[in-house]
Protein backbone atom coordinates (compact mmCIF):
# COMPACT_ATOMS: atom_id res chain seq x y z
CA UNK A 1 0.00 0.00 0.00
CA UNK A 2 3.08 2.37 1.14
CA UNK A 3 4.82 1.60 -1.98
CA UNK A 4 1.16 2.41 -4.56
CA UNK A 5 1.00 5.70 -2.54
CA UNK A 6 4.83 6.77 -2.88
CA UNK A 7 4.44 5.89 -6.90
CA UNK A 8 1.08 7.97 -6.95
CA UNK A 9 2.96 10.95 -5.20
CA UNK A 10 5.89 10.46 -7.16
CA UNK A 11 3.62 11.04 -10.38
CA UNK A 12 1.76 13.95 -9.41
CA UNK A 13 4.92 15.38 -8.37
CA UNK A 14 6.44 14.88 -12.10
CA UNK A 15 3.55 15.87 -13.47
CA UNK A 16 3.54 19.25 -11.36
CA UNK A 17 7.17 19.69 -12.80
CA UNK A 18 5.88 19.08 -15.72
CA UNK A 19 3.37 21.69 -16.35
CA UNK A 20 5.27 24.51 -14.73
CA UNK A 21 8.06 23.62 -17.01
CA UNK A 22 5.75 24.38 -20.31
CA UNK A 23 5.68 27.74 -21.24
CA UNK A 24 2.18 29.64 -21.40
CA UNK A 25 2.59 32.55 -24.34
CA UNK A 26 2.01 36.23 -22.92
CA UNK A 27 -1.46 37.71 -23.99
CA UNK A 28 -2.24 41.04 -25.75
CA UNK A 29 -0.30 43.98 -27.21
CA UNK A 30 1.78 46.88 -25.43
CA UNK A 31 -0.45 49.35 -24.17
CA UNK A 32 1.17 52.64 -25.62
CA UNK A 33 -0.15 50.08 -29.00
CA UNK A 34 -3.86 50.78 -27.56
CA UNK A 35 -3.67 54.35 -27.13
CA UNK A 36 -6.48 57.11 -27.91
CA UNK A 37 -6.13 60.16 -28.99
CA UNK A 38 -6.33 62.10 -25.24
CA UNK A 39 -3.76 59.34 -23.50
CA UNK A 40 -0.52 60.07 -22.12
CA UNK A 41 1.87 57.85 -20.10
CA UNK A 42 4.21 59.05 -17.05
CA UNK A 43 6.88 56.82 -15.35
CA UNK A 44 5.71 56.08 -11.70
CA UNK A 45 6.97 53.41 -8.99
CA UNK A 46 8.78 51.93 -12.28
CA UNK A 47 5.23 51.40 -14.15
CA UNK A 48 4.33 53.47 -17.39
CA UNK A 49 1.09 54.82 -16.49
CA UNK A 50 -1.65 55.38 -18.63
CA UNK A 51 -3.53 59.09 -17.79
CA UNK A 52 -6.09 61.25 -19.45
CA UNK A 53 -5.95 65.00 -18.17
CA UNK A 54 -8.17 68.08 -18.66
CA UNK A 55 -6.98 71.55 -18.20
CA UNK A 56 -8.12 74.23 -15.60
CA UNK A 57 -7.58 75.68 -12.24
CA UNK A 58 -7.40 73.23 -9.06
CA UNK A 59 -6.79 70.12 -9.15
CA UNK A 60 -9.31 67.03 -9.24
CA UNK A 61 -8.15 63.57 -8.90
CA UNK A 62 -10.32 60.47 -9.99
CA UNK A 63 -9.44 56.93 -8.94
CA UNK A 64 -11.80 54.60 -10.97
CA UNK A 65 -12.83 51.08 -9.25
CA UNK A 66 -12.04 47.46 -9.76
CA UNK A 67 -11.91 46.29 -13.62
CA UNK A 68 -12.06 50.10 -14.88
CA UNK A 69 -10.30 52.49 -16.37
CA UNK A 70 -10.25 55.73 -17.18
CA UNK A 71 -13.25 54.95 -19.44
CA UNK A 72 -16.03 54.93 -16.70
CA UNK A 73 -14.96 58.59 -15.96
CA UNK A 74 -15.76 59.70 -19.23
CA UNK A 75 -19.31 62.02 -18.48
CA UNK A 76 -17.19 63.84 -15.91
CA UNK A 77 -14.03 64.11 -18.20
CA UNK A 78 -16.63 66.16 -20.79
CA UNK A 79 -18.44 68.26 -17.80
CA UNK A 80 -16.99 71.79 -17.20
CA UNK A 81 -16.45 71.60 -13.69
CA UNK A 82 -13.70 74.68 -14.37
CA UNK A 83 -10.65 72.38 -12.46
CA UNK A 84 -7.80 70.74 -13.81
CA UNK A 85 -8.87 67.21 -13.90
CA UNK A 86 -6.51 63.96 -13.96
CA UNK A 87 -7.31 60.39 -14.12
CA UNK A 88 -5.16 57.64 -14.76
CA UNK A 89 -5.49 53.30 -14.85
CA UNK A 90 -4.81 52.41 -11.26
CA UNK A 91 -1.89 49.60 -11.78
CA UNK A 92 -4.08 46.19 -13.04
CA UNK A 93 -6.37 48.23 -14.72
CA UNK A 94 -6.28 49.95 -18.10
CA UNK A 95 -3.75 50.89 -20.05
CA UNK A 96 -1.58 51.33 -17.39
CA UNK A 97 1.27 48.72 -17.80
CA UNK A 98 1.80 45.19 -16.49
CA UNK A 99 5.00 44.32 -14.73
CA UNK A 100 5.69 41.74 -12.01
CA UNK A 101 5.98 43.38 -8.10
CA UNK A 102 8.84 41.99 -7.23
CA UNK A 103 10.78 44.13 -10.39
CA UNK A 104 8.92 47.54 -8.97
CA UNK A 105 10.65 49.48 -6.21
CA UNK A 106 6.87 49.72 -4.53
CA UNK A 107 4.03 47.07 -4.99
CA UNK A 108 1.15 49.16 -6.72
CA UNK A 109 -0.75 46.19 -6.49
CA UNK A 110 -1.64 46.40 -2.93
CA UNK A 111 -3.53 48.82 -1.49
CA UNK A 112 -0.95 50.72 0.52
CA UNK A 113 1.47 50.61 -2.62
CA UNK A 114 -1.26 52.03 -4.78
CA UNK A 115 -1.64 54.81 -1.97
CA UNK A 116 1.94 55.38 -2.41
CA UNK A 117 2.09 55.16 -6.07
CA UNK A 118 -1.01 58.18 -6.37
CA UNK A 119 1.07 60.22 -4.17
CA UNK A 120 3.83 59.71 -6.13
CA UNK A 121 1.66 60.60 -9.28
CA UNK A 122 0.77 63.75 -8.00
CA UNK A 123 4.58 64.63 -6.94
CA UNK A 124 5.00 64.11 -10.52
CA UNK A 125 2.14 66.33 -12.68
CA UNK A 126 2.43 68.83 -9.88
CA UNK A 127 -0.37 68.16 -8.36
CA UNK A 128 0.40 69.63 -4.43
CA UNK A 129 -2.92 69.25 -3.28
CA UNK A 130 -5.87 67.82 -4.55
CA UNK A 131 -9.57 66.93 -4.40
CA UNK A 132 -9.52 62.71 -4.17
CA UNK A 133 -12.61 61.29 -6.42
CA UNK A 134 -12.86 58.06 -5.62
CA UNK A 135 -15.10 55.20 -6.90
CA UNK A 136 -15.37 51.80 -4.97
CA UNK A 137 -12.10 50.00 -4.59
CA UNK A 138 -10.93 53.38 -5.70
CA UNK A 139 -12.30 55.20 -2.87
CA UNK A 140 -10.85 52.80 -0.57
CA UNK A 141 -7.16 54.07 -2.05
CA UNK A 142 -8.47 57.53 -1.89
CA UNK A 143 -9.41 57.20 1.43
CA UNK A 144 -5.35 55.48 2.06
CA UNK A 145 -3.74 58.78 0.25
CA UNK A 146 -6.21 60.89 2.95
CA UNK A 147 -4.35 58.89 6.19
CA UNK A 148 -1.07 58.95 4.84
CA UNK A 149 -0.60 62.08 3.64
CA UNK A 150 -3.65 64.65 4.96
CA UNK A 151 -1.82 67.56 3.86
CA UNK A 152 -2.23 66.91 -0.15
CA UNK A 153 -6.00 65.87 0.00
CA UNK A 154 -8.46 69.25 -0.06
CA UNK A 155 -11.65 66.93 -0.14
CA UNK A 156 -12.44 63.44 -0.68
CA UNK A 157 -15.59 62.88 -2.49
CA UNK A 158 -16.16 59.02 -2.04
CA UNK A 159 -18.19 56.98 -4.58
CA UNK A 160 -19.54 53.86 -3.19
CA UNK A 161 -16.50 53.15 -1.44
CA UNK A 162 -15.32 49.56 -1.03
CA UNK A 163 -13.32 50.35 2.24
CA UNK A 164 -14.00 47.63 5.10
CA UNK A 165 -10.85 45.68 6.24
CA UNK A 166 -10.16 42.68 4.07
CA UNK A 167 -8.10 39.49 4.87
CA UNK A 168 -7.06 36.30 2.97
CA UNK A 169 -7.68 33.00 4.80
CA UNK A 170 -4.96 30.67 5.47
CA UNK A 171 -5.85 28.85 2.33
CA UNK A 172 -5.71 31.62 -0.48
CA UNK A 173 -2.44 32.64 1.46
CA UNK A 174 -1.21 29.09 0.66
CA UNK A 175 -2.08 28.99 -2.46
CA UNK A 176 -0.93 32.02 -4.00
CA UNK A 177 2.40 31.28 -2.31
CA UNK A 178 2.77 28.03 -4.64
CA UNK A 179 4.94 29.05 -7.64
CA UNK A 180 2.21 27.14 -9.95
CA UNK A 181 -0.39 30.39 -9.30
CA UNK A 182 1.56 32.65 -10.60
CA UNK A 183 1.99 31.07 -13.89
CA UNK A 184 -2.00 29.12 -13.86
CA UNK A 185 -3.99 31.35 -12.09
CA UNK A 186 -4.08 34.35 -15.15
CA UNK A 187 -4.32 31.45 -17.34
CA UNK A 188 -7.72 31.10 -15.22
CA UNK A 189 -8.60 34.21 -15.74
CA UNK A 190 -8.28 34.25 -19.24
CA UNK A 191 -10.99 31.51 -19.17
CA UNK A 192 -12.97 33.60 -17.07
CA UNK A 193 -13.92 36.33 -19.25
CA UNK A 194 -17.33 35.64 -18.88
CA UNK A 195 -17.23 36.23 -15.27
CA UNK A 196 -16.13 39.53 -15.57
CA UNK A 197 -18.59 40.59 -17.22
CA UNK A 198 -20.90 39.22 -15.14
CA UNK A 199 -19.69 41.81 -12.44
CA UNK A 200 -20.60 44.42 -14.71
CA UNK A 201 -23.72 42.89 -15.38
CA UNK A 202 -24.68 43.42 -11.73
CA UNK A 203 -23.19 47.02 -11.12
CA UNK A 204 -26.33 48.22 -13.19
CA UNK A 205 -29.51 48.81 -11.99
CA UNK A 206 -30.88 50.17 -15.15
CA UNK A 207 -29.88 47.77 -17.55
CA UNK A 208 -30.90 49.43 -20.71
CA UNK A 209 -27.51 51.85 -19.98
CA UNK A 210 -25.17 49.24 -20.22
CA UNK A 211 -24.96 49.29 -24.02
CA UNK A 212 -22.86 47.44 -26.29
CA UNK A 213 -20.62 50.61 -26.41
CA UNK A 214 -20.08 50.67 -22.43
CA UNK A 215 -19.11 46.84 -22.44
CA UNK A 216 -16.64 47.53 -25.46
CA UNK A 217 -15.55 50.05 -23.08
CA UNK A 218 -14.93 48.15 -20.33
CA UNK A 219 -13.67 45.06 -22.73
CA UNK A 220 -10.74 47.33 -23.81
CA UNK A 221 -8.46 47.15 -21.82
CA UNK A 222 -8.13 43.19 -21.88
CA UNK A 223 -6.66 43.46 -25.05
CA UNK A 224 -3.65 44.92 -22.85
CA UNK A 225 -0.38 42.75 -22.57
CA UNK A 226 -0.78 40.56 -19.44
CA UNK A 227 -3.66 41.96 -18.61
CA UNK A 228 -4.02 38.71 -16.78
CA UNK A 229 -1.32 38.58 -14.68
CA UNK A 230 -2.29 41.97 -13.35
CA UNK A 231 -5.45 41.40 -12.56
CA UNK A 232 -3.94 38.23 -10.80
CA UNK A 233 -1.51 40.41 -8.50
CA UNK A 234 -4.11 42.92 -7.83
CA UNK A 235 -6.59 39.95 -6.12
CA UNK A 236 -2.77 38.49 -4.94
CA UNK A 237 -1.83 41.66 -2.75
CA UNK A 238 -6.18 42.57 -2.32
CA UNK A 239 -5.60 42.63 1.37
CA UNK A 240 -6.95 45.43 2.93
CA UNK A 241 -6.28 47.49 6.49
CA UNK A 242 -8.39 48.15 9.57
CA UNK A 243 -8.41 52.09 9.28
CA UNK A 244 -11.71 52.57 11.25
CA UNK A 245 -9.61 54.60 13.97
CA UNK A 246 -7.94 56.34 11.37
CA UNK A 247 -11.07 57.81 10.06
CA UNK A 248 -12.13 58.89 13.34
CA UNK A 249 -9.55 61.60 13.50
CA UNK A 250 -9.65 62.23 9.70
CA UNK A 251 -10.85 65.49 9.18
CA UNK A 252 -10.68 66.54 5.87
CA UNK A 253 -14.56 67.27 4.46
CA UNK A 254 -15.72 64.41 2.52
CA UNK A 255 -18.52 63.60 0.66
CA UNK A 256 -20.17 60.19 0.44
CA UNK A 257 -22.20 59.23 -2.26
CA UNK A 258 -24.00 55.90 -2.15
CA UNK A 259 -27.10 54.53 -4.35
CA UNK A 260 -29.75 52.44 -2.40
CA UNK A 261 -30.07 49.81 -5.25
CA UNK A 262 -25.71 49.11 -5.12
CA UNK A 263 -25.85 45.27 -5.28
CA UNK A 264 -22.41 45.41 -5.00
CA UNK A 265 -21.52 47.67 -2.07
CA UNK A 266 -24.75 47.95 0.21
CA UNK A 267 -25.85 51.58 1.60
CA UNK A 268 -25.30 50.01 4.65
CA UNK A 269 -21.90 50.09 4.21
CA UNK A 270 -21.96 53.85 3.54
CA UNK A 271 -24.51 54.64 6.46
CA UNK A 272 -21.40 53.17 8.69
CA UNK A 273 -18.71 55.16 7.08
CA UNK A 274 -20.49 58.11 7.47
CA UNK A 275 -21.14 57.67 11.60
CA UNK A 276 -17.07 57.41 11.77
CA UNK A 277 -16.01 60.15 9.76
CA UNK A 278 -16.40 63.67 11.76
CA UNK A 279 -16.46 66.03 8.57
CA UNK A 280 -18.34 63.83 6.11
CA UNK A 281 -21.93 64.31 4.66
CA UNK A 282 -23.67 61.47 2.72
CA UNK A 283 -25.85 61.36 -0.24
CA UNK A 284 -28.13 58.80 -1.33
CA UNK A 285 -28.99 58.75 -5.10
CA UNK A 286 -32.10 56.69 -5.71
CA UNK A 287 -32.45 53.85 -8.91
CA UNK A 288 -28.95 53.64 -9.87
CA UNK A 289 -26.50 50.44 -8.89
CA UNK A 290 -23.10 50.92 -8.57
CA UNK A 291 -21.81 52.96 -11.32
CA UNK A 292 -23.91 56.64 -10.52
CA UNK A 293 -21.39 58.36 -12.33
CA UNK A 294 -22.44 56.44 -15.06
CA UNK A 295 -25.73 55.66 -14.72
CA UNK A 296 -27.19 58.74 -13.56
CA UNK A 297 -24.53 61.32 -14.89
CA UNK A 298 -26.15 64.59 -15.10
CA UNK A 299 -27.69 64.39 -11.11
CA UNK A 300 -24.29 62.94 -10.25
CA UNK A 301 -22.46 66.06 -11.19
CA UNK A 302 -25.33 68.17 -10.06
CA UNK A 303 -24.33 66.60 -6.56
CA UNK A 304 -20.81 66.75 -6.95
CA UNK A 305 -20.32 70.13 -8.13
CA UNK A 306 -22.64 71.16 -4.99
CA UNK A 307 -19.80 69.71 -2.62
CA UNK A 308 -16.98 71.45 -4.80
CA UNK A 309 -18.42 74.82 -4.63
CA UNK A 310 -19.93 74.55 -0.50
Amino acid sequence: MKRALYKFFGALFLLLIILYAIPIPSTGQDVEGLSLPESKFIEVCGLKVHYVEKPGEGNLLLLHGFGASTFSWRYLLKSDLGMKVVTFDRPGFGLTERKNPKELPCNPYSPEGAAELTLELMDKLGMEKATLVGHSAGAGIAILVAIKAPERVEKLVLVSPAWGARNQSNLQKFVFSLPWAEKYFPLVLRLSVGRLENILENAWYNKSKLTDEVREGYKMPLKAKDWDKGLFWVTKYSSYPDITEELKNLMIPTLIIYCREDAIVPLESGERLHSILPNSQLVVMEKCGHLPHEEKPEEFLKILEDFLES
